[in-house]
C-alpha cells in the first residue's frame, strides 16, 4: 500500500511510480495497510460512506451535546463539511492521500470498513483525476446536493396561443440534480399519463402540444426529495379575436338614426377599432357619429347620405386581428323604390351597384343617379395579401387590367377571372374590396372575347319557356 493512495504489486512498481511522479512514496506498513485493492464494491464503498457520516454525527453530538434531526439534509451537509475540515489537517482546501492515511491510523478505521478503505475516495470520487479531493468531491461522494433557485426566477409567467405549443423550463440548477418533478393542483403531472403534456429526457422541461384554454393555470416544478424549493410557472393561454357585426347591412332614411355593432371574444380581450371605407372614424367622431358601449357600437343619428359605406369593425389583441364589415345604406323611399323596379326589372345590382370592370381596375356605380362609389385601382393591394389587384406583366409599362368572365355568387361575392394571370379574384361587395386570389386552376385551350366594360347580371328563367326553348 503506497501512501500516496495506490496500490502496487511490488515494491519495483512502487519505486518506479515515485519517479515518475516526482515524489516521495512510502510504503503503508501492513498492519496499517487498510487499501484492499480491487475487493471494494459499491455496496461495501455506500456502506462505508454511511459509516463515515454515522461517526461524524457521534462526534458532532458529544461536541455540541445536542442533536440535530429535523433537517436531515442541512444535517448531512453539516457532517460532510466538518467531515472535511477534519481531513484537511493543512488547510490547504484539498485532501489527499497521506492525510487520509492520518485519519485511518487517528480513528483505527481499518477494523470497521469490511472491504473498502478512505483511499476508495480518491479511487472512486476524484473526478477531475488530480490525486486529491476538493469539498464539492466530498459533496459529491457523499450526496451532498445544493440546489439553487434565483430569487427573480421563482415565478415565471409563459404566453402561449391557442392551438401552438408551449415548453416550460424548470429553473431549478445543483450538483447532482434530482429528476424534476412537475405538479399541477398538486398532483404530479407524470402519473396523469397525459398525451399531449410530457417531460422529455433529462433537462427537466415540461412540453404541452396543441395548447387550449384548459391548459390555463399554473405547474410547479421541484427536484425530486427536495420539494421546500420550487419554480412556479403561469402559463396565459391566447385567444385570438373572434367578432361578428350585426346587421350585416342595413338601408337607412335620412335624418333617421343607424346603429352598428360589434362582438368581439378573445383572450386577452380584443381592442376594437372601426373604419369607414378603410379610413378610420375617430377623428370625424361628433355629436353626430359617436363610439358607445367601450368602441363595440357606432351611432350615428341624423344619417346622411354621405353616410352610406361600408364600416369595418376591426379587433386586435396579442394572439392576431380579425375584422368584419357592416355596411350602411341611405337612401330616401322614392329612390328605393325606383332602384328595386329597375333592380327587378333590367336585372341589374349586387348589393345595389353596378360593378364595372376597366383597363384601369374595378369601379362601383350607384345605378340611379349612376354616380362612382368607389375605384378598385389595379395597383390596390388585395386584403391582408401582398399580391396587386392587376399587377404589371412583361414588360409592360402601364399596369392595366385584363378581364374575362364573372359570376355573382349569393349577391355577396363577385368571382372575376383574369386570363392572363390564371387566376380568379373574389371582390367582397358589402366591403367593396378584393378580398382572395385563387390560382389552384390553369386555363388551357379557351378563347376570351374581352369586352369593356363587362356587367355582371342576374339571370333568371321566366315562365313560358318549355324544354326545347333556347334562352
Amino acid at each position: 500500500c503506497g501512501s500516496d493512495g495506490e496500490f502496487y504489486e511490488n515494491h519495483c512498481e512502487e519505486h518506479r511510480a515515485a519517479c515518475l511522479k516526482k515524489q516521495k512514496i512510502t510504503i503503508v506498513h501492513n498492519e496499517d495497510c487498510f487499501f484492499k485493492g480491487d475487493n471494494c464494491n459499491s455496496i461495501d464503498y455506500k456502506k462505508m460512506k454511511n459509516f463515515l457520516l454515522d461517526l461524524q454525527n457521534r462526534k458532532y453530538t458529544l461536541q455540541t451535546k445536542e442533536s440535530i434531526t429535523e433537517d436531515k439534509i442541512a444535517l448531512k451537509k453539516l457532517l460532510v463539511d466538518q467531515m472535511f475540515k477534519y481531513y484537511d489537517s493543512d488547510n490547504n482546501g484539498l485532501v489527499d492521500s497521506n492525510e487520509l492515511t492520518q485519519v485511518i491510523k487517528q480513528d483505527e478505521l481499518g477494523k470497521d470498513m469490511s472491504d473498502c478503505s478512505l483511499f476508495d475516495l480518491l479511487k472512486y470520487d476524484d473526478y477531475n483525476s488530480d490525486k486529491h479531493l476538493g469539498l464539492e468531491e466530498f459533496y459529491r461522494a457523499f450526496q451532498v446536493i445544493q440546489l439553487s433557485l434565483p430569487e427573480d426566477q421563482k415565478v415565471s409567467i409563459t404566453a402561449a396561443i391557442v392551438g401552438q405549443s408551449a415548453v416550460l423550463s424548470c429553473a431549478i440548477q445543483g450538483t447532482l440534480r434530482p429528476p424534476i418533478i412537475w405538479k399541477r393542483n398538486n398532483v404530479a403531472l407524470k402519473s396523469l399519463d397525459l398525451e399531449d403534456i410530457n417531460d422529455f429526457g433529462d433537462d427537466g422541461s415540461l412540453y404541452i402540444t396543441k395548447i387550449t384554454t384548459t391548459h390555463m393555470g399554473n405547474y410547479s416544478c421541484y427536484a425530486d426529495g427536495y420539494d421546500q424549493i420550487y419554480q412556479t410557472h403561469i402559463l396565459q393561454v391566447n385567444v385570438p379575436p373572434v367578432i361578428r357585426v350585426f346587421p350585416e347591412s342595413q338601408a337607412r332614411e335620412p335624418g333617421v338614426t343607424a346603429t352598428l355593432r360589434c362582438h368581439a371574444e378573445g383572450i386577452p380581450n380584443p381592442v376594437l377599432g372601426w373604419l369607414k371605407n378603410g379610413i378610420d372614424i375617430t377623428p370625424k367622431l361628433s355629436k353626430q357619429l359617436t363610439l358607445q358601449a367601450n368602441g363595440s357600437e357606432v351611432h350615428i343619428s341624423n344619417v346622411r347620405y354621405e353616410d352610406t359605406g361600408a364600416y369595418t369593425c376591426i379587433a386586435k389583441n396579442e394572439a392576431g386581428v380579425d375584422e368584419d364589415i357592416s355596411s350602411l345604406f341611405v337612401e330616401d323611399s322614392a329612390r328605393k323604390t325606383l332602384a328595386n323596379i329597375l333592380w327587378r326589372e333590367e336585372g341589374l345590382g349586387i348589393g345595389n351597384m353596378f360593378y364595372v370592370f376597366y383597363e384601369d381596375g374595378i369601379k362601383v356605380i350607384q345605378p340611379v343617379e349612376c354616380e362612382f362609389q368607389r375605384h378598385i385601382k389595379p395597383n390596390e393591394k388585395l386584403l391582408g395579401f401582398q399580391d396587386e389587384v392587376c399587377p404589371k406583366t412583361g414588360g409592360d409599362e402601364v399596369q392595366r387590367c385584363i378581364w374575362a368572365s364573372a359570376a355573382n355568387v349569393k349577391d355577396k361575392f363577385i368571382y372575376v377571372t383574369q386570363p392572363t394571370l390564371d387566376r380568379v379574384l373574389i371582390v367582397d361587395v358589402q366591403s367593396q374590396k378584393v378580398v382572395q386570389v385563387k390560382q389552384e386552376f390553369k386555363i388551357k385551350n379557351i378563347k376570351f372575347a374581352f369586352v369593356m366594360p363587362i356587367r355582371i347580371w342576374n339571370c333568371t328563367y321566366r315562365s313560358g319557356f318549355n324544354s326545347s326553348s333556347q334562352l
